[in-house]
């Protein structure tokens, strides 16, 4: 457990489902010397008296020489030493999440490629939910409006006018030329959960031209944080530039802003180091490239980099992966429901990056490889194409739970009853939609499969060829 306090309502609830879970919640003992720099004295006795609540981690694994290579030696004791002793404790396995708000730690963990398994306390919350509760809620919604339509007195653009004393004269600006905009409302309540705003340019006062998409503003409110509402709007924003055909998207950002430059930089966006004005980081995403550029990507680096819609189908391959009903609603929800801007409020569900379970043998799936899957029961067709991101293979729940964290669909009891046999835990990243589904007949007729699949199915390097021209790839 990093920085979490019990006493915020968000942490009252980890430590509830963690404790119903039958999970342990543990202290490091370098956490001591992390609170002893606290120069509040009321603040610093407060924290010594609730880590005491608390079991401490017992024969704390030591940082490996790897790790320093990668991190550097910090002082005994300080912030970073503090850092990297959570670090080795999570890379040794002798837990299986760290859960923490101090996005240096974050940004920390996902160099050592252990992203999927540091969290926020909001999705620590989800993540338990997901394994031990599912009560359905009301959808959320990606609503597009124009920008004369939006709600200008609503709290999330508090923050806004603190960083730019001129935004509400920006804002009507935005208004009188009806820009392109979509919000996410909270569900039963009200007002917005986030929001983004766009514009189209041409050119740049530094350098960028032709057919521009900048993204003036992209906010997601920290209490809604946890259900991956911001790679939501980002489907809602790479939908609108691929099918408008734009060739860059940007976004002016300040370096505080750490999350959404994280999140950004997990699809592609890259600083091209040149800061406005005002302080603040240009971040942009290449939507074309030329055929050199491609042979250059491997599959999965194509796909992050030009992508969601961008598969490269040469150098890896082929998968046709079959899904069950009650899985495809939860995993795809916008292909179920035949409208792109309406989600489940699952988390897998609003996110691009997702994970698939089964009981499959195969095990020559490889990063970048394109994944057709195929609904199986009622559609019995290809619904969606994704892109292989990794996968693990295992008989132990907790390694497979461990393993999907952030992006699974299935609750505990699923994993464990899976797990019965070996699993094959995979992840993926959610490239795009059939515009029809491509049924058996259709399939078999063109000689990609002889019958419907009962396990995931290499396809033949012309059958992978066949599906990515019948998808448009």
């Amino acid at each position: 457990m990093g920085d979490l306090e019990a006493t915020t309502p968000l942490g009252a609830e980890f430590l509830r489902l963690s404790l119903s879970g039958g999970h342990g919640v543990f202290v490091h003992d370098a956490q001591t010397a992390d609170i002893d720099r606290d120069d509040n004295q009321e603040r610093k006795n407060l924290r010594k008296v609730l880590i005491k609540k608390y079991p401490t981690l017992p024969a704390s694994p030591p940082v490996t020489p790897g790790m320093e290579a990668l991190l550097g030696v910090p002082g005994k004791g300080s912030n970073d030493w503090v850092d990297h002793q959570l670090l080795a404790a999570l890379a040794a396995d002798a837990t299986d999440h760290v859960v923490t708000e101090d996005r240096k730690l974050i940004r920390k963990a996902a160099r050592l490629g252990l992203g999927d398994r540091i969290a926020t306390i909001a999705e620590a919350v989800d993540i338990l939910r997901g394994l031990y509760e599912r009560t359905p809620e009301p959808p959320p919604a990606v609503r597009a409006l124009l920008a004369h339509e939006l709600n200008e007195d609503d709290p999330i653009f508090g923050s806004f006018c603190r960083d730019y004393p001129e935004f509400l004269d920006w804002l009507r600006r935005c208004k009188r030329d009806h820009r392109q905009s979509w919000v996410i409302e909270v569900p039963g309540v009200g007002g917005y959960a986030a929001v983004c705003i766009v514009k189209r340019e041409s050119e740049t006062d530094f350098g960028l031209r032709g057919r521009l998409l900048k993204m003036c503003s992209f906010k997601v409110e920290r209490e809604h944080s946890g259900f991956k509402f911001g790679e939501l709007l980002l489907k809602a924003v790479f939908d609108y530039a691929f099918k408008n055909k734009f060739e860059r998207i940007y976004i002016e950002t300040f370096p505080k802003q750490e999350e959404l430059i994280q999140l950004l930089s997990e699809f592609g966006f890259s600083d091209i180091g040149h800061e406005n004005s005002r302080g603040e980081i240009r971040l942009v995403k290449e939507c074309t490239c030329s055929k050199e550029e491609k042979d250059r990507c491997s599959p999965l680096e194509f796909n992050i980099k030009y992508g969601p819609y961008a598969v490269k189908g040469d150098g890896s391959p082929g998968f046709i992966v079959p899904i069950r009903p009650e899985y495809h609603r939860l995993l795809f929800p916008e292909a179920e429901a035949q409208l792109p801007l309406i989600h489940d409020r699952n988390p897998f569900g609003n996110a691009l990056r997702k994970a698939y379970l089964c009981n499959s043998k195969s095990r020559r799936i490889e990063s970048g490889s394109p994944l057709f899957f195929y609904r199986s029961h009622d559609v019995k067709g290809i619904t969606a194409l994704g892109v292989a991101e990794s996968f693990v293979a295992s008989g132990l729940p907790a390694v497979v739970a461990r393993f999907v964290g952030k992006r699974t669909v299935y609750n505990i009891l699923e994993i464990q009853k899976m797990c019965a046999t070996e699993t094959l835990a995979l992840l993926f990243r959610q490239a795009r939609f059939a515009n029809r589904p491509i049924k058996l007949k259709e399939l078999t007729g063109a000689g990609v499969m002889r019958g419907p699949p009962q396990s995931i199915v290499k396809v033949s390097e012309e059958g992978k060829a066949w599906l990515m021209q019948r998808l448009g790839v």
